[in-house]
């Protein structure tokens, strides 16, 4: 095995076993800090682990974070195209597919003067 395979199955195991929201995050820091894109295999389990954990956002970001990641966007749809029925299972999607961001502010009432 090389020093590429060791990595990826280094994290591969920690995905698979973390247990809580913080070495899910610091496995995702780590993972998106290199210089290459993880591997679908890698996003798949850091998108199983987040749903594991129930932190639907996390899920969502992890695609957000690949998408900024790859040098292109065709390489971002190969990783969905690849991810499609995991994600389908667990019911995860793309940010876009959410929809646009409305910020909603509620009118505070010392503001009503």
């Amino acid at each position: 095995k090389n020093d590429y395979d060791a990595y990826v199955a280094q994290w591969l195991q920690h995905f698979t076993s973390v247990e809580d929201d913080f070495e899910l995050e610091r496995g995702l820091n780590h993972i998106f800090a290199m210089d290459w894109a993880p591997t679908v295999e890698l996003v798949a389990e850091a998108i199983k682990a987040s749903r594991r954990l129930n932190t639907f956002a996390t899920a969502v970001r992890i695609l957000e974070a690949v998408e900024h990641k790859v040098h292109n966007k065709s390489q971002y749809e190969a990783y969905l195209r690849e991810l499609k029925p995991l994600l389908d299972e667990l019911g995860v999607v793309d940010k876009n597919a959410l929809g646009p961001l409305k910020a909603v502010r509620q009118k505070s009432w010392w503001a009503d003067a």
